[in-house]
């Protein structure tokens, strides 16, 4: 069995590298998405007992600013734990996710929670032990933990896990809070002055900014430095309140997808069924720098929402009929993952999932973030990419295939290959994660292109 499959394409001459002092304009955009093809995918996991429960959400890639065409793609499964793959889709690393903690009354059914790894990000040159290593940090929802692991190409096993043990929990008090499901969800990394961790809370509206540190004893844990409490109802611009529907009268409209560009301080983060946020990184807590810069194209629009006792949820359906048009229609709920092209000197594109319509849409990284063009990732020698939650580009020159950097996206809809077919006639749901080459992309926009990385 393959794990994994090469586009083929002719490899053409780009339009522009960027240098630093350059401006950084765009083509106007396209009346229809554009299309393109991934160029490899990674081996298929099954979300069923058979496949071991493995649902893949997000990665992150790192960069290895020795040997660039060594670089490597952490993912996370969730209740499959972590899968590193290289260049070439191979998997080098796995990693279980941790037990589940043991219940003081064992003459009752332990409903303990298990290891659960969401979102993962990178941080360069974080001193520990008086060295500087790179690390990767992980949001465990099962745990409501983070789990850390220092990241060295040298071993056969890169990734080692250096989490203090007394790392404390992010948003609940004990086992009890931690069982009912409000716990560690989206994640982005930063390094400024310090390391920080952003990170969001599973049915909230709640983002935590952590302050990681070296605990000692080659460990490290981190702390609560500040709570981002965004909004879970909105006034329209006729007066009217308006609040996103939800399938539980117990959940609220939380973020996932977050990332920082620490270069123009700023965090953008993605609440699923509401827009994109921009917030000021040295100065995260204060709203008056908060900015919902894209709403998604049903925001404000009129709802039924019905109990549905099989489903033991409720049921929305949107009043098409009635949508005031408050939205941006480049953006179809929910908005998931979010990464940024770097263009050099502060300029380049913020990318979004827009998981309604299978679609990244790409925003100016800089204020006032006007929309660019979108694309879909169809269908070439490999399947193409649907349902994306997490994703993440880098702009370096890697290898020959990927010498204008890599985007890499999470599939919720897999489709294995013809020899594999034969398991999805089983019933089983599939996932994995597709790298698309960003020459393709660059091309297919009419893109500039910088590959000067920096960490």
């Amino acid at each position: 069995m393959k794990n994994y499959i090469f586009k083929k394409y002719t490899l053409l001459p780009i339009a522009l590298v960027l240098a630093a002092s350059s401006g950084f304009s765009f083509a106007k955009p396209t009346s229809k998405i554009i299309e393109i093809a991934p160029t490899l995918e990674t081996p298929s996991h099954y979300s069923d007992e058979k496949g071991n429960f493995t649902d893949v959400d997000d990665p992150a890639i790192w960069v290895n600013s020795a040997d660039k065409s060594k670089s490597l793609v952490i993912t996370t499964l969730k209740k499959g734990g972590i899968d590193v793959y290289n260049l070439q889709g191979e998997l080098i690393q796995f990693i279980a996710p941790a037990d589940a903690p043991p219940c003081k009354d064992t003459t009752k059914l332990c409903k303990n929670k298990a290891g659960r790894l969401n979102n993962v990000d990178v941080i360069y040159d974080f001193s520990l032990n008086g060295k500087n290593v790179d690390i990767a940090v992980v949001s465990d929802r099962g745990l409501d933990k983070l789990a850390i692991y220092v990241i060295n190409s040298e071993l056969d096993l890169p990734l080692q896990d250096v989490t203090a043990k007394t790392a404390p929990l992010i948003f609940t008090k004990n086992q009890k809070e931690i069982n009912q499901g409000k716990t560690a969800y989206g994640l982005a990394a930063a390094k400024t002055d310090k390391a920080m961790v952003f990170v969001s809370q599973n049915s909230e509206t709640r983002v935590a900014q952590l302050a990681l540190f070296d605990s000692g004893n080659g460990r490290v844990s981190y702390k609560n430095i500040d709570n981002l409490d965004f909004p879970d109802n909105f006034t329209l611009p006729d007066k009217a309140l308006w609040t996103p529907c939800a399938d539980d009268d117990d959940e609220n409209p939380h973020l996932e997808g977050i990332v920082v560009d620490v270069e123009n301080d700023t965090v953008f983060l993605a609440q699923e069924d509401v827009g994109v946020w921009k917030v000021k990184l040295s100065d995260a807590s204060n709203r008056k720098f908060w900015q919902l810069i894209a709403k998604v194209k049903t925001f404000g629009t009129p709802y039924s929402r019905v109990w549905d006792p099989k489903e033991e949820e409720y049921i929305c359906t949107l009043k098409s009929t009635q949508d005031r048009g408050f939205g941006n229609q480049h953006l179809v709920a929910d908005v998931e993952g979010l990464t940024i092209y770097d263009g050099g000197n502060g300029k380049g594109y913020l990318l979004v999932s827009s998981q309604g319509n299978n679609s990244v849409a790409l925003f100016n990284r800089e204020a006032p973030y006007q929309y660019i063009n979108s694309f879909t990732v169809g269908d070439g020698e490999i399947d193409g990419v649907n349902e994306t939650d997490g994703m993440m580009v880098v702009n370096a020159n890697l290898n020959e295939v990927f010498s204008q950097g890599v985007l890499v996206m999470q599939d919720g809809d897999n489709q294995p290959a013809k020899e594999n077919a034969s398991q999805l006639s089983e019933g089983r749901e599939s996932t994995n994660f597709k790298y698309v080459s960003w020459r393709t992309v660059a091309q297919a926009l009419d893109l500039p292109v910088n590959t000067h990385f920096k960490k």
